[in-house]
Protein backbone atom coordinates (compact mmCIF):
# COMPACT_ATOMS: atom_id res chain seq x y z
CA UNK A 1 0.00 0.00 0.00
CA UNK A 2 1.36 3.39 -1.00
CA UNK A 3 1.78 5.63 2.08
CA UNK A 4 0.17 9.07 2.22
CA UNK A 5 2.85 11.43 1.01
CA UNK A 6 1.84 14.62 2.79
CA UNK A 7 0.58 15.49 6.25
CA UNK A 8 -2.50 17.67 5.69
CA UNK A 9 -3.34 18.22 9.35
CA UNK A 10 -2.38 21.89 9.04
CA UNK A 11 -5.25 22.63 6.62
CA UNK A 12 -8.44 24.34 7.87
CA UNK A 13 -11.10 21.98 9.14
CA UNK A 14 -14.80 22.35 9.82
CA UNK A 15 -15.59 23.55 13.30
CA UNK A 16 -12.55 25.79 13.65
CA UNK A 17 -14.56 29.01 13.64
CA UNK A 18 -13.91 29.97 10.03
CA UNK A 19 -15.74 33.24 9.38
CA UNK A 20 -17.28 33.95 5.95
CA UNK A 21 -15.63 36.45 3.65
CA UNK A 22 -16.40 40.09 4.38
CA UNK A 23 -16.95 40.77 0.67
CA UNK A 24 -19.52 38.68 -1.19
CA UNK A 25 -18.38 38.37 -4.81
CA UNK A 26 -20.19 35.38 -6.33
CA UNK A 27 -22.94 34.15 -4.00
CA UNK A 28 -25.29 37.04 -4.72
CA UNK A 29 -25.66 36.66 -8.49
CA UNK A 30 -28.94 34.73 -8.27
CA UNK A 31 -30.37 37.07 -5.64
CA UNK A 32 -29.43 40.01 -7.85
CA UNK A 33 -31.29 38.45 -10.77
CA UNK A 34 -34.31 37.73 -8.58
CA UNK A 35 -34.33 41.26 -7.20
CA UNK A 36 -34.14 42.76 -10.68
CA UNK A 37 -37.19 40.81 -11.79
CA UNK A 38 -39.18 41.09 -8.59
CA UNK A 39 -42.41 43.08 -8.69
CA UNK A 40 -43.56 43.63 -5.11
CA UNK A 41 -46.78 45.25 -6.35
CA UNK A 42 -48.16 42.83 -8.89
CA UNK A 43 -51.60 43.79 -10.23
CA UNK A 44 -54.58 41.86 -8.99
CA UNK A 45 -55.72 38.90 -11.07
CA UNK A 46 -58.64 40.92 -12.41
CA UNK A 47 -57.80 44.57 -13.05
CA UNK A 48 -59.70 47.06 -10.94
CA UNK A 49 -60.53 44.70 -8.06
CA UNK A 50 -59.44 45.88 -4.62
CA UNK A 51 -58.82 42.64 -2.76
CA UNK A 52 -56.61 39.71 -3.71
CA UNK A 53 -57.28 36.19 -2.51
CA UNK A 54 -53.68 35.79 -1.33
CA UNK A 55 -54.47 38.39 1.36
CA UNK A 56 -57.34 36.32 2.76
CA UNK A 57 -57.44 36.18 6.54
CA UNK A 58 -55.07 39.11 7.01
CA UNK A 59 -55.53 42.08 9.34
CA UNK A 60 -58.53 44.27 8.52
CA UNK A 61 -56.42 47.43 8.78
CA UNK A 62 -53.84 46.02 6.34
CA UNK A 63 -56.59 45.21 3.82
CA UNK A 64 -57.81 48.77 4.29
CA UNK A 65 -54.39 50.22 3.54
CA UNK A 66 -54.24 48.23 0.30
CA UNK A 67 -57.80 49.10 -0.77
CA UNK A 68 -57.18 52.79 -0.06
CA UNK A 69 -53.99 52.76 -2.15
CA UNK A 70 -51.74 53.72 0.76
CA UNK A 71 -48.07 52.99 -0.12
CA UNK A 72 -46.13 50.30 1.72
CA UNK A 73 -43.74 51.40 4.41
CA UNK A 74 -42.12 47.96 4.57
CA UNK A 75 -41.54 46.56 1.07
CA UNK A 76 -40.11 43.09 0.64
CA UNK A 77 -36.51 42.78 1.79
CA UNK A 78 -33.84 40.55 0.25
CA UNK A 79 -34.73 37.60 2.48
CA UNK A 80 -38.31 37.92 1.31
CA UNK A 81 -37.19 38.11 -2.31
CA UNK A 82 -35.22 34.89 -1.87
CA UNK A 83 -38.08 33.11 -0.11
CA UNK A 84 -40.69 34.14 -2.68
CA UNK A 85 -38.41 33.37 -5.62
CA UNK A 86 -37.61 29.87 -4.39
CA UNK A 87 -41.32 29.32 -3.84
CA UNK A 88 -42.08 30.50 -7.36
CA UNK A 89 -39.53 28.10 -8.83
CA UNK A 90 -41.12 25.18 -6.96
CA UNK A 91 -44.62 26.31 -7.98
CA UNK A 92 -43.62 26.41 -11.63
CA UNK A 93 -42.01 22.96 -11.46
CA UNK A 94 -45.00 21.49 -9.63
CA UNK A 95 -47.48 22.93 -12.12
CA UNK A 96 -45.47 21.56 -15.04
CA UNK A 97 -45.40 18.12 -13.42
CA UNK A 98 -49.12 18.29 -12.68
CA UNK A 99 -49.83 18.86 -16.35
CA UNK A 100 -47.87 15.72 -17.17
CA UNK A 101 -50.23 13.70 -14.99
CA UNK A 102 -53.39 15.71 -15.67
CA UNK A 103 -53.05 17.21 -19.18
CA UNK A 104 -56.47 18.88 -18.98
CA UNK A 105 -55.74 20.71 -15.71
CA UNK A 106 -56.20 24.48 -15.68
CA UNK A 107 -53.12 26.32 -14.43
CA UNK A 108 -53.40 29.79 -12.84
CA UNK A 109 -56.97 30.58 -13.94
CA UNK A 110 -58.08 34.07 -12.89
CA UNK A 111 -61.24 34.18 -10.80
CA UNK A 112 -63.45 36.83 -9.22
CA UNK A 113 -64.39 36.81 -5.54
CA UNK A 114 -67.93 35.63 -4.92
CA UNK A 115 -69.51 38.27 -2.68
CA UNK A 116 -66.78 40.93 -2.67
CA UNK A 117 -64.73 43.16 -4.95
CA UNK A 118 -61.72 40.90 -5.29
CA UNK A 119 -59.95 38.35 -7.44
CA UNK A 120 -57.28 35.69 -7.39
CA UNK A 121 -55.27 33.07 -9.21
CA UNK A 122 -55.79 29.36 -8.58
CA UNK A 123 -52.66 27.23 -8.69
CA UNK A 124 -54.54 24.44 -10.47
CA UNK A 125 -58.04 23.19 -11.19
CA UNK A 126 -58.48 19.51 -12.01
CA UNK A 127 -61.77 18.33 -13.51
CA UNK A 128 -62.76 14.67 -13.65
CA UNK A 129 -66.03 14.47 -15.47
CA UNK A 130 -68.31 16.72 -13.44
CA UNK A 131 -66.08 16.65 -10.33
CA UNK A 132 -64.06 19.84 -9.80
CA UNK A 133 -61.03 20.11 -7.51
CA UNK A 134 -59.33 23.47 -6.83
CA UNK A 135 -55.75 23.09 -5.60
CA UNK A 136 -53.75 25.62 -3.59
CA UNK A 137 -50.02 24.86 -3.37
CA UNK A 138 -47.94 26.42 -0.62
CA UNK A 139 -44.19 26.07 -0.22
CA UNK A 140 -43.32 26.24 3.46
CA UNK A 141 -40.29 26.19 5.73
CA UNK A 142 -39.29 23.10 7.67
CA UNK A 143 -40.52 24.29 11.07
CA UNK A 144 -43.88 25.40 9.72
CA UNK A 145 -44.26 22.05 7.97
CA UNK A 146 -43.49 20.19 11.19
CA UNK A 147 -46.12 22.19 13.05
CA UNK A 148 -48.68 21.57 10.33
CA UNK A 149 -48.24 17.79 10.48
CA UNK A 150 -47.59 17.61 14.23
CA UNK A 151 -43.90 16.65 14.24
CA UNK A 152 -42.27 19.76 15.73
CA UNK A 153 -42.24 18.26 19.24
CA UNK A 154 -43.13 15.01 20.94
CA UNK A 155 -46.83 14.50 21.48
CA UNK A 156 -47.78 17.55 19.40
CA UNK A 157 -51.14 17.52 17.69
CA UNK A 158 -51.09 18.43 14.00
CA UNK A 159 -52.05 22.08 13.50
CA UNK A 160 -53.01 21.59 9.85
CA UNK A 161 -52.63 24.30 7.22
CA UNK A 162 -52.59 27.94 8.23
CA UNK A 163 -55.97 29.65 8.39
CA UNK A 164 -55.10 32.18 5.69
CA UNK A 165 -54.11 29.34 3.35
CA UNK A 166 -57.43 27.60 3.94
CA UNK A 167 -59.35 30.83 3.35
CA UNK A 168 -57.50 31.54 0.12
CA UNK A 169 -58.23 28.03 -1.10
CA UNK A 170 -61.88 28.38 -0.05
CA UNK A 171 -62.36 31.66 -1.93
CA UNK A 172 -60.76 30.13 -5.01
CA UNK A 173 -62.86 27.00 -4.74
CA UNK A 174 -66.11 28.93 -4.42
CA UNK A 175 -65.21 30.97 -7.48
CA UNK A 176 -65.13 27.83 -9.66
CA UNK A 177 -67.92 26.02 -7.80
CA UNK A 178 -65.47 23.30 -6.77
CA UNK A 179 -66.61 20.06 -5.19
CA UNK A 180 -63.38 19.96 -3.19
CA UNK A 181 -60.48 22.24 -2.40
CA UNK A 182 -57.07 20.84 -1.57
CA UNK A 183 -54.29 22.67 0.28
CA UNK A 184 -50.91 21.19 -0.64
CA UNK A 185 -47.78 21.82 1.42
CA UNK A 186 -44.37 21.31 -0.17
CA UNK A 187 -41.68 21.74 2.48
CA UNK A 188 -38.44 23.43 1.48
CA UNK A 189 -36.67 21.34 4.14
CA UNK A 190 -37.49 17.66 4.56
CA UNK A 191 -37.96 15.91 7.90
CA UNK A 192 -34.85 14.27 9.30
CA UNK A 193 -34.36 10.60 8.48
CA UNK A 194 -34.46 9.79 12.20
CA UNK A 195 -38.17 10.65 12.19
CA UNK A 196 -40.17 7.59 11.32
CA UNK A 197 -42.74 8.00 8.55
CA UNK A 198 -45.03 5.59 6.73
CA UNK A 199 -44.11 6.99 3.33
CA UNK A 200 -40.94 8.81 2.28
CA UNK A 201 -43.08 11.53 0.72
CA UNK A 202 -44.40 12.36 4.18
CA UNK A 203 -41.04 13.94 4.96
CA UNK A 204 -41.77 16.94 2.75
CA UNK A 205 -45.31 16.62 1.31
CA UNK A 206 -48.75 16.94 2.87
CA UNK A 207 -52.21 17.81 1.66
CA UNK A 208 -55.59 18.47 3.20
CA UNK A 209 -58.91 18.06 1.37
CA UNK A 210 -61.99 20.13 2.22
CA UNK A 211 -65.44 19.29 0.94
CA UNK A 212 -67.85 21.92 -0.31
CA UNK A 213 -69.75 21.68 3.00
CA UNK A 214 -66.52 22.47 4.84
CA UNK A 215 -65.00 25.22 2.71
CA UNK A 216 -68.04 27.14 1.42
CA UNK A 217 -69.07 28.67 4.80
CA UNK A 218 -65.47 29.83 5.31
CA UNK A 219 -65.36 31.48 1.89
CA UNK A 220 -68.73 33.19 2.38
CA UNK A 221 -67.70 34.53 5.81
CA UNK A 222 -64.37 35.86 4.52
CA UNK A 223 -65.98 37.49 1.48
CA UNK A 224 -68.51 39.16 3.81
CA UNK A 225 -65.65 40.43 6.03
CA UNK A 226 -63.83 41.83 3.00
CA UNK A 227 -67.00 43.53 1.74
CA UNK A 228 -67.47 45.21 5.13
CA UNK A 229 -63.83 46.37 5.16
CA UNK A 230 -64.19 47.86 1.68
CA UNK A 231 -67.39 49.64 2.75
CA UNK A 232 -65.49 51.23 5.66
CA UNK A 233 -62.78 52.40 3.24
CA UNK A 234 -65.43 53.80 0.89
CA UNK A 235 -66.72 55.78 3.88
CA UNK A 236 -63.33 57.46 4.27
CA UNK A 237 -62.00 55.39 7.17
CA UNK A 238 -59.64 52.51 7.88
CA UNK A 239 -60.93 49.60 9.99
CA UNK A 240 -59.66 48.41 13.35
CA UNK A 241 -56.50 46.30 13.53
CA UNK A 242 -58.13 42.89 13.84
CA UNK A 243 -57.06 39.40 12.81
CA UNK A 244 -60.33 37.49 13.05
CA UNK A 245 -58.89 33.99 13.41
CA UNK A 246 -55.79 34.68 15.52
CA UNK A 247 -57.20 36.79 18.36
CA UNK A 248 -60.16 36.38 20.75
CA UNK A 249 -63.43 38.26 20.15
CA UNK A 250 -63.16 41.95 21.01
CA UNK A 251 -59.36 42.03 20.72
CA UNK A 252 -57.50 44.66 18.74
CA UNK A 253 -53.81 45.11 17.97
CA UNK A 254 -52.57 48.09 19.98
CA UNK A 255 -48.83 47.87 19.20
CA UNK A 256 -48.10 46.92 15.57
CA UNK A 257 -44.36 47.05 16.24
CA UNK A 258 -44.68 43.96 18.45
CA UNK A 259 -48.07 42.56 17.43
CA UNK A 260 -49.47 43.09 20.92
CA UNK A 261 -53.27 42.92 21.18
CA UNK A 262 -55.61 43.74 24.04
CA UNK A 263 -59.21 43.12 25.05
CA UNK A 264 -60.83 45.94 27.01
CA UNK A 265 -63.82 45.84 29.31
CA UNK A 266 -66.66 48.38 29.04
CA UNK A 267 -64.85 50.65 31.52
CA UNK A 268 -61.56 50.47 29.61
CA UNK A 269 -59.75 47.90 31.73
CA UNK A 270 -57.49 45.39 29.96
CA UNK A 271 -59.04 41.96 30.48
CA UNK A 272 -56.84 39.92 28.16
CA UNK A 273 -53.69 40.39 26.12
CA UNK A 274 -51.32 38.55 23.83
CA UNK A 275 -49.43 38.97 20.57
CA UNK A 276 -49.53 37.89 16.94
CA UNK A 277 -46.47 37.31 14.78
CA UNK A 278 -48.04 38.44 11.49
CA UNK A 279 -47.40 42.13 12.24
CA UNK A 280 -43.71 41.50 11.68
CA UNK A 281 -44.47 40.41 8.12
CA UNK A 282 -46.89 43.23 7.29
CA UNK A 283 -46.07 45.51 4.37
CA UNK A 284 -47.41 48.50 6.35
CA UNK A 285 -46.05 47.75 9.85
CA UNK A 286 -43.87 50.84 10.29
CA UNK A 287 -46.59 53.16 9.03
CA UNK A 288 -49.24 51.40 11.10
CA UNK A 289 -47.20 51.89 14.27
CA UNK A 290 -47.70 55.64 13.81
CA UNK A 291 -51.50 55.38 13.80
CA UNK A 292 -54.08 54.94 16.54
CA UNK A 293 -56.24 51.90 17.37
CA UNK A 294 -59.89 51.81 16.34
CA UNK A 295 -61.29 53.16 13.12
CA UNK A 296 -59.33 56.14 11.86
CA UNK A 297 -59.94 58.63 9.03
CA UNK A 298 -57.87 57.89 5.95
CA UNK A 299 -57.06 61.59 5.76
CA UNK A 300 -55.19 61.34 9.07
CA UNK A 301 -52.83 58.55 7.99
CA UNK A 302 -49.25 59.90 7.90
CA UNK A 303 -47.73 60.32 4.47
CA UNK A 304 -44.89 57.81 4.16
CA UNK A 305 -41.83 59.55 2.77
CA UNK A 306 -38.94 57.22 3.71
CA UNK A 307 -36.93 55.64 0.92
CA UNK A 308 -38.31 52.08 0.65
CA UNK A 309 -34.90 50.84 -0.48
CA UNK A 310 -32.96 52.55 2.30
CA UNK A 311 -30.56 50.08 3.85
CA UNK A 312 -30.65 47.59 0.97
CA UNK A 313 -27.30 46.83 -0.66
CA UNK A 314 -26.56 48.50 -3.96
CA UNK A 315 -25.30 45.78 -6.26
CA UNK A 316 -24.29 48.29 -8.88
CA UNK A 317 -22.07 47.04 -11.67
CA UNK A 318 -19.38 45.53 -9.45
CA UNK A 319 -17.51 42.54 -10.85
CA UNK A 320 -15.04 40.38 -8.94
Amino acid sequence: MTPIANDLSHLPRAGQGLQPDVLIRFADVLVHAWQAGMDDDKPNAIAGTRFRHSNAGKCARMLGYVAAGIPKSDPMDLSGVMNVSVGTMLHDAWQAALLERYPDAEIEPKVATVGADGSGHIDAVVRDGGHVVAIELKTIGGFGFKNAIGRARKGQQAEGPRTDHILQAALNGLAVDADEVVVVYLAKEALSKNMRVDDERDRFLAEWTFSREQYEPLAVAEADRVARILAIVDGGELPKRVLPHDMPPGAEIVAPSSGRWEVHSADGEVTDTGSVWLCNYCSHQTLCAQTEPGRIPISEVPVWTADPFDGLPDFGDETP
